[in-house]
C-alpha cells in the first residue's frame, strides 16, 4: 500500500500541468458537463470540500462564484500548483496536502459539498475505496452531496481506438482488452496504479455505504469522447453546440460507453435538502458564466 501511494504521489508530483491542460486544452468538454451537472446540486452559499482536487480546476471555479473550497490533494506538488494558480486568479481558497484515507483534520459534518474525483481512480482494493467514500461521507453535512468519479474499463478501449490504433495487436496490452470485453473492472498498473471499473461496479460499491442515496449517474464525457480530435479542430461555436447538445445524453445508460469518466452523486439522506435544479439553458450559462473555459 505504501509503495503504491508513493508511486501515485510522484506520477501527480512530476507535471501537475499535464492534469491542467488536460481540462483545459484537451478534454474541456469533460470540464464544462461536470461542471453544468454539479451546478443542479451546489447552491450558493454551500461550502466545499475538493477531494484529491489535483491542480484545483473545480475548486478554482467554485471559490471564483464565492465558494468558501478547501482543496486536498495527495500530491504536494498538486497543491502547490493550485495555490499558484488560485493566487493568478484572484481567488481564496484551503489548499493542503493530504490523504483521502485519512480526513481527520476535518471534524464531522463540517462540508455542504464534497468532490471525491480523483481518489477511486487510485485505490487498489475495495477496502480503501469503502474507507475513502466513508470519510467523504463522514465530513458531509446532513443532506450534503457528494461527487464521486470513476474511470471507466471501457474508457481505455475509447482511448485506443482514438490515440493508439496499434495497441489492439500489442501483446501486453491484451490482458486488459479481454477483461474490458468481459465487462469486468480491474485495478492494475496503468500510466500509475490505476483501478478502472465498470458502471455496475461503481453503483455497487457507493450502495455498499449505508447513508447514501443515488441521485444520478451521468458520463463526465456524454457522448464526446471518442470524438476529441475531430472536435478540437472545430471552431468555438461549433464546440459548444455540441458540448450544449451532449448534456441531453449524458444521464442515459445506453449511452454511457461513449465515457471515459462516469459521476456519481449520492445524498447524504439522514436530512433531505431540497430537490435540485434543473441545469440552465445554454444562453443563460455561457453569458454569464465562463469561467469554466478561462481557468
Amino acid at each position: 500500500m505504501r509503495e503504491e501511494t508513493e508511486a501515485i504521489r510522484e506520477h501527480y508530483n512530476a507535471n501537475p500541468q499535464k492534469e491542467w491542460d488536460r481540462l483545459k486544452k484537451s478534454h474541456p468538454y469533460e470540464k464544462y458537463i461536470t461542471i453544468r451537472m454539479m451546478d443542479r446540486y451546489i447552491k450558493s452559499e454551500d461550502t466545499i470540500l475538493d477531494i484529491g482536487g489535483g491542480p484545483g480546476h473545480y475548486s478554482i471555479h467554485y471559490a471564483r462564484r464565492g465558494h468558501a473550497v478547501t482543496l486536498v490533494d495527495l500530491s504536494d506538488g498538486n497543491v502547490r500548483f493550485a495555490k499558484k494558480k488560485a493566487r493568478q486568479y484572484g481567488v481564496k481558497m484551503t489548499t493542503m496536502q493530504g490523504n483521502a484515507l485519512n480526513l481527520s483534520c476535518f471534524p464531522d459534518h463540517s462540508f455542504d459539498i464534497v468532490f471525491l474525483m480523483g481518489p477511486l481512480y487510485h485505490l487498489m482494493n475495495e477496502e480503501s475505496r469503502v474507507q475513502a467514500i466513508q470519510e467523504a461521507k463522514r465530513v458531509l453535512k446532513p443532506g450534503g452531496y457528494l461527487f464521486s468519479s470513476f474511470i471507466l474499463m471501457f474508457g481505455g478501449v475509447i482511448f485506443g481506438l482514438r490515440e493508439l490504433e496499434e495497441t489492439i495487436l500489442m501483446p501486453r496490452e491484451q490482458p486488459y482488452f479481454e477483461v474490458a470485453a468481459k465487462d469486468e473492472s480491474l485495478a492494475f498498473d496503468a500510466f500509475t496504479f490505476a483501478y478502472m471499473t465498470t458502471v455496475r461496479d461503481a453503483e455497487q460499491l457507493m450502495a455498499s455505504v449505508p447513508g447514501l442515496k443515488t441521485e444520478t449517474v451521468f458520463g463526465q464525457e456524454s457522448i464526446l469522447a471518442p470524438y476529441r480530435n475531430e472536435l478540437a479542430k472545430q471552431p468555438k461555436k461549433i464546440r459548444m453546440a455540441w458540448y450544449e447538445y451532449a448534456l441531453r445524453f449524458c444521464e442515459k445508460r445506453e449511452y454511457l460507453t461513449h465515457t471515459e469518466h462516469c459521476y456519481e452523486v449520492t445524498l447524504v439522506n439522514h436530512k433531505l435538502r431540497e430537490t435540485f435544479l434543473p441545469y440552465p439553458t445554454s444562453t443563460n450559462l455561457i453569458s454569464s458564466d465562463s469561467t469554466w473555459e478561462e481557468l
